[in-house]
C-alpha cells in the first residue's frame, strides 16, 4: 500500500465508528496509473472495444484525460459485455465485462477500500482479500474439522449471490465507514450500469455484475454485515458450545461444537 493507504488502514484500525468523508482525492493519476499496470494484459475487452496494448500506447495521457474527467464529475461508466463459460453441471456462468478505464477506477477504489475494510473484515472470511487464497480456506477447514470435537457442519452457497445483492441495503452498508459522496456516487454507477446481452441493453434492480472489479471487495462488505457479523454477535453467544464459521465468497461452512447439555444445531436462514 501506498504511504496515504497506510494512515488511512491505521486510522480504521484505530477507530471501528469512523467515517471516512473526504477520500476519492486519492484516486491520483498515480493511482490510477498502478491500477492499470496491474490489471491482467490479456483479459476481454469490454462493449468499446479497447484493449490493454491498444490503451498502453498512450497510457499515462490517457490516464490524465480519465482523471480530468473524474474530477470534473464527466466520468461516465460503459455498460458491462455479457459472456458466457460453461460450469461442471452443464448450465453457463454469467460473466460481466466492463470497459478498460472502468476496469482502472475501480481498482484504484478497491485498493482504496480496501485499506478501510480489510481492518473491519473478520478472520472467517478468506474469499477475494489481499494474502488469501482458497488454501487458506480448505486448510482452516482442516484445522477445525481434525482439532475441534465437531458434531454438525453446515454448508451453505448462495445461489446467484452477485446477481441478488439488494443495492440499497449494500449503499447503507458502505456508508458506515465511507461517506464521501464521490466515492458512493462512483459505486452508483458501477452496480447500477446495464448490461449488453446479444445486442440488448439490460437493465436489473439488484446485484453487482460478476466480472467487475469491484464486486468481489462489494460482495465481502454485504456478506460481512449480513452473515459473518450476524453469526459473531448473533449466533455463537447463543450456542452451548463452540461455533466457527469458515467463509469464501458466498460458500460458507459453520461448524458446531456438542455442549454440555447435548448437540445443538446451527440455522443460518429462516
Amino acid at each position: 500500500m501506498s504511504t496515504k493507504h497506510i494512515r488511512i488502514a491505521e486510522l480504521a484500525k484505530e477507530d471501528k465508528e469512523r467515517k471516512f468523508f473526504s477520500i476519492a482525492h486519492l484516486l491520483t493519476p498515480d493511482a490510477l496509473y498502478e491500477a492499470f499496470e496491474s490489471l491482467r494484459k490479456d483479459a476481454s475487452a469490454g462493449v468499446d472495444g479497447v484493449t490493454y496494448a491498444g490503451y498502453e500506447v498512450d497510457a499515462w495521457e490517457n490516464i490524465q484525460k480519465l482523471h480530468d474527467r473524474l474530477k470534473k464529475g464527466q466520468y461516465r461508466a460503459q455498460p458491462l459485455r455479457r459472456v458466457y463459460i460453461p460450469k461442471e453441471d452443464g448450465r453457463q456462468r454469467p460473466i460481466s465485462i466492463p470497459s478498460l478505464e472502468d476496469k482502472i477506477v475501480q481498482k484504484a477504489a478497491v485498493e482504496l477500500l480496501s485499506a478501510i475494510y480489510e481492518q473491519d473484515f473478520l478472520e472467517c472470511s478468506h474469499g477475494f482479500r489481499p494474502g488469501r487464497s482458497p488454501q487458506d480456506a480448505l486448510d482452516e477447514v482442516g484445522r477445525v474439522s481434525c482439532r475441534r470435537p465437531i458434531s454438525y457442519v453446515l454448508e451453505a452457497d448462495i445461489t446467484g449471490y452477485f446477481d441478488a445483492i439488494v443495492r440499497s441495503l449494500l449503499i447503507e452498508m458502505i456508508e458506515k465507514r465511507v461517506s464521501d459522496g464521490r466515492i458512493l456516487m462512483l459505486i452508483g454507477k458501477w452496480i447500477n450500469v446495464g448490461v449488453i446481452d446479444d445486442g440488448r441493453l439490460l437493465v436489473s434492480e439488484t446485484g453487482t455484475g460478476q466480472g467487475q472489479v469491484i464486486s468481489p471487495l462489494l460482495a465481502n462488505i454485504y456478506l460481512h454485515y449480513v452473515l459473518d457479523e450476524w453469526f459473531e454477535k448473533e449466533v455463537k453467544p447463543r450456542l452451548k458450545g463452540e461455533a466457527y464459521e469458515i467463509r469464501f465468497a458466498d460458500d460458507c461452512a459453520p461448524r458446531a461444537q456438542r455442549g454440555p447439555k447435548g448437540p445443538r444445531s446451527v440455522q443460518l436462514f429462516d
